[in-house]
């Protein structure tokens, strides 16, 4: 998964944490009072009456993370409520690491996961999956740059990029980087930071042309307003996330499928994405 991490300048970590408190209230609200399409019961589940949600503070929005109370919120916070309301239950987090997340479901600490799981083959052969997110990587510019840049393509090539250390968007700053060369073009001047706000701060002050993260990352900080920045382009090396349930727990699965399709259809999926400016992130069903 991409290593984000929270926005530390004061003034945007403040106006990010209001809008996030309102985001929270208002997109919480299409779970909570749904009307139930499936209904599971112990020993699906470790309770009766509630959904039991293994999740993690990864303190990265868009997708999960915590309010000036500390409060979990995020658009996956969002979704399982909405998942759980559609099964007739009440949800509780259960918040781990991120490594034990799938140790937490086979010791039946909670009954699916929701936090950022990328669905991997490996992963697929110990939980089975109802995919209901993308991750991607995206380009940020500043906000009515002029510079050119117009996403992960040529247009990067003799640019100034910085990258998040260790992230998916640094492979691919690198292998753009190496596709510029290849075609007689200046490389990109890569620099690295370990922390997004870094990036942003460098990038409305103009001493970068362009900053790569996930895609969602940009969307949020783009969709507040208080950044100065835009993503360009469209998001690249898009990876699938999804809701975990033990392997061969099939009517836990089944009713959490059939939950988060009356989510897409009743219009409350769009509305989510849309408050967490992760619209162009939606997950499609393949095939």
């Amino acid at each position: 998964m991409h290593t984000t991490t929270r926005f530390i300048a004061a003034a945007v970590a403040t106006a990010a944490a209001l809008t996030l408190v309102g985001c929270s209230a208002a997109s919480g609200q299409p779970g909570g009072g749904s009307t139930a399409v499936a209904t599971v019961a112990p020993p699906a589940i470790r309770s009766a009456g509630t959904l039991s949600i293994c999740t993690t503070n990864l303190g990265s929005p868009p997708n999960i993370s915590t309010d000036a109370s500390g409060a979990l919120i995020g658009s996956e916070i969002d979704l399982a409520k909405a998942v759980a309301g559609r099964l007739g239950l009440k949800p509780d987090f259960v918040t781990v690491d991120f490594s034990a997340l799938i140790p937490s479901l086979q010791a039946k600490q909670c009954d699916v996961i929701m936090a950022s799981l990328y669905i991997k083959p490996a992963r697929e052969k110990v939980v089975d999956f109802v995919p209901y997110l993308t991750s991607a990587s995206g380009v940020a510019v500043k906000k009515g740059s002029k510079n050119g840049v117009t996403g992960l393509n040529d247009s990067l090539c003799g640019k100034k990029v910085m990258v998040t250390v260790g992230t998916t968007a640094q492979s691919l700053a690198e292998a753009q980087s190496t596709k510029c060369t290849s075609a007689g073009k200046s490389a990109l001047d890569i620099s690295t930071n370990n922390q997004a706000t870094v990036g942003f701060q460098q990038l409305v002050s103009g001493q970068i042309d362009a900053y790569m993260d996930a895609a969602e990352l940009i969307g949020y900080y783009q969709k507040q307003g208080t950044a100065g920045i835009q993503q360009v382009g469209k998001p690249t090396d898009a990876v699938d996330i999804g809701a975990a349930t033990l392997k061969g727990d099939a009517k836990l699965h089944t009713a959490v499928q059939k939950a988060f399709d009356d989510v897409v259809s009743s219009g409350d999926y769009k509305k989510i994405l849309s408050q967490w400016g992760q619209s162009q992130l939606a997950y499609t069903q393949k095939g």
